[in-house]
């Protein structure tokens, strides 16, 4: 039975700005929980962002809850978790991330196995990752581009979304620079009307681009759904999906050829199972995708998208631009991120 809940907040530094379409940033708040069961614990960790309407004093506040809520509970009944999590309050989605990642860590641990075979996945332990260019005028994205192909990145995460021409230019411009041997993804972060996705997507198709991400509203399904079925391209669904209900309504309605799953959308693991399920039910493949996240939760990402057969992508990036991460253990050689191939998720942390 879990018989204790801890947390700690951290403030971390980028290591420059990070722009998109919607936002700005030069810092992002991470806040690591500890969950513990007699003498086994694991961590995890939450990172608010408007996308699940969270800021760092939410979580606090939910985990203080759940520092009650949560004592015995049977840590090794997912449903119970999950429950005990919803019924301390409703929504706060990173935060019950950060509590069900520390479970799936301990249990694991526990286990004597890494968290991806502990959910049945096999293999090395590594897969290819992309790194995000955020929106940079034409020469510094291009200068971007090239640097990180330098340190060993094989795909390339391309922010758009503000100046439809100029985003057709920049995106030109890297694959001029970098070569067809490069993997290139666009996020728009919603930054498109319907017609301004289409015509992006047909000047992406020119040069070899393997996605579009959510080009449009997130509330806008059928705009969603009209770009994909115009689109050569597959188009990604992510702001406008981060619940099990939300998954089903892309998949019942064909708005997207790709889901993005995030664990602090989803609320940790155990929900983006069910998802990654309902997508493959549905021939939709899906990808791991991150906010502003510390290596902590980056690991939970890798291991459950080693750990299932339908993740398609990797786009575990955001830990590459902090600065005094307070959670260490992953490998990244050759552009993959690799686990540690240790028990649980195989981090070392101020919480140990």
């Amino acid at each position: 039975m879990i018989d204790h809940l801890e947390h700690r907040s951290y403030l971390i530094r980028r290591k420059g700005t990070f722009r998109i379409a919607t936002s700005a940033s030069d810092t992002e708040d991470n806040i690591m929980v500890r969950v513990g069961a007699a003498s086994d614990f694991g961590i995890g960790n939450a990172s608010p962002s408007d996308v699940t309407h969270e800021t760092r004093g939410t979580i606090e506040e939910f985990l203080e809850r759940a520092s009650r809520s949560m004592i015995g509970v049977d840590e090794s009944d997912p449903l119970a978790v999950h429950r005990a999590l919803e019924s301390t309050a409703p929504h706060n989605t990173s935060a019950k991330a950060a509590v069900d990642m520390a479970v799936y860590d301990l249990l694991s641990k526990r286990s004597g196995e890494p968290l991806f075979e502990y959910l049945g996945g096999s293999g090395d332990g590594s897969a290819l990752t992309d790194i995000t260019i955020g929106i940079v005028d034409e020469k510094e994205t291009v200068q971007r581009a090239i640097a990180h192909c330098g340190e060993g990145f094989r795909a390339l995460k391309l922010k758009v979304g503000l100046d439809l021409e100029d985003d057709i230019r920049r995106m030109k411009a890297v694959r001029d620079a970098v070569g067809s041997g490069i993997e290139m993804r666009v996020d728009a972060n919603q930054g498109y009307s319907v017609e301004q996705a289409v015509r992006f997507c047909e000047e992406m198709d020119t040069i070899d681009v393997v996605l579009v991400e959510q080009p449009v509203d997130a509330n806008d399904y059928a705009g969603l759904k009209k770009v994909k079925d115009r689109s050569s391209i597959p188009i990604m669904a992510d702001e406008c999906l981060r619940t099990v209900a939300d998954a089903k309504r892309v998949a019942a309605e064909g708005a997207a050829d790709i889901i993005n799953i995030k664990l602090m959308k989803s609320g940790g693991v155990f929900p983006a199972l069910t998802i990654d399920e309902i997508a493959s039910d549905a021939g939709i493949t899906t990808m791991i995708g991150c906010m502003g996240e510390i290596q902590q939760s980056i690991a939970a990402g890798l291991h459950f998208a080693l750990g299932t057969n339908n993740v398609k992508f990797i786009d575990l990036d955001s830990h590459f631009s902090m600065m005094d991460d307070p959670s260490s253990g992953l490998v990244f050689e050759d552009g993959r991120l690799r686990v540690s191939g240790l028990p649980g998720l195989g981090m070392k942390t101020d919480l140990d």
